[in-house]
């Protein structure tokens, strides 16, 4: 009786579990069809203008000192808000909530090995995400970090412009994110958000361009705007393409474990319908018993 009762638990446990992951997928799955369509036409528009932005950059940079030389004194400010503090910023994107999948422990593989790289090796960190923040600090990596909590979904303008005053400082700013393939597939990608080469490229694959632009009304004030402008949309469309890989890698994770609960219940059940003739045939034997008792 107490063992029927112990399968009886597992069962109404197994499906309680059950139905939490048909819960989880079917949120998931919704929110995934809500985001795909838009994220993926986005892909094709903004790595044009990211390479326009690896242009506007490298022609900056071989225009600088001639900038510096031809502006007047009034001009220089608008060239000095333009400098950086010569560093490299690398920003792991997880999560705040769990349950999403292999994809964030695959981004978060990519951006640690990464830090063991020599050029990495005096970069400073941003981790955005309880999740991420977690592992981090479980790591054996003793490196300094500032740390962003913003929300996994319905990302406010607010959240984007705080993060951009950050980037902003820095030379160069990679992106570790997830981006969506398919509704199974998701991989873990590094991206620059600031023109050192195409986005959504490998780091780092950065190509020499030394093309000659005429730039209208200028040079400075053109790069001006891709750099506040343009590497904000680029950030927005790694949140999104973050989520979609998200919501594609809980679809996956829930199934997975539907299929283990499927499984599971099974092989709860046979224990159950062996239980059930194990009762049956001793209550027989008991039975035969009584009988042979009573012709003695």
């Amino acid at each position: 009786m107490a063992q029927r009762k112990l399968i009886e638990e597992d069962l109404a446990s197994l499906n309680s579990i059950k139905d939490l992951a048909e819960s989880y997928e079917e949120i998931a799955v919704i929110r995934m069809q809500k985001i795909k369509d838009s994220v993926i036409r986005t892909r094709g528009f903004l790595i044009a203008i990211s390479d326009i932005y690896v242009d506007l950059k490298s022609s900056y940079n071989l225009e600088v000192k001639d900038l510096i030389k031809r502006m007047k004194r009034n001009e220089k400010t608008l060239l000095q808000g333009l400098q950086k503090n010569g560093k490299t910023l690398v920003v792991y994107l997880s999560s705040n909530g769990k349950l999403y999948g292999s994809v964030t422990q695959k981004t978060y593989r990519l951006f640690i090995n990464d830090l063991k790289k020599p050029e990495f090796s005096k970069c400073d960190i941003i981790i955005i995400g309880s999740a991420g923040k977690e592992m981090f600090e479980e790591s054996s990596s003793k490196k300094p970090y500032k740390y962003f909590e913003i929300p996994d979904t319905k990302v406010q303008l607010s959240h984007i412009k705080l993060l951009m005053n950050e980037f902003l400082n820095y030379e160069k700013v990679y992106i570790y994110y997830g981006k969506f393939g398919n509704v199974v597939n998701q991989d873990p990608v590094t991206s620059s958000i600031t023109g050192e080469e195409i986005f959504e490229t490998e780091v780092p694959s950065i190509t020499k361009r030394e093309d000659k632009f005429i730039f209208e009304p200028s040079l400075e004030k053109i790069y001006h705007f891709f750099e506040t402008q343009i590497m904000a949309n680029l950030f927005s469309q790694t949140l999104l393409e973050n989520q979609l890989a998200r919501h594609a890698s809980r679809v996956n994770s829930m199934e997975a474990a539907l299929i283990n609960i499927e499984e599971e219940t099974k092989k709860l059940r046979k224990m159950q319908v062996r239980l059930r003739h194990l009762v049956q045939e001793k209550k027989q034997l008991e039975t035969i018993s009584g009988v042979l008792t009573l012709l003695e």
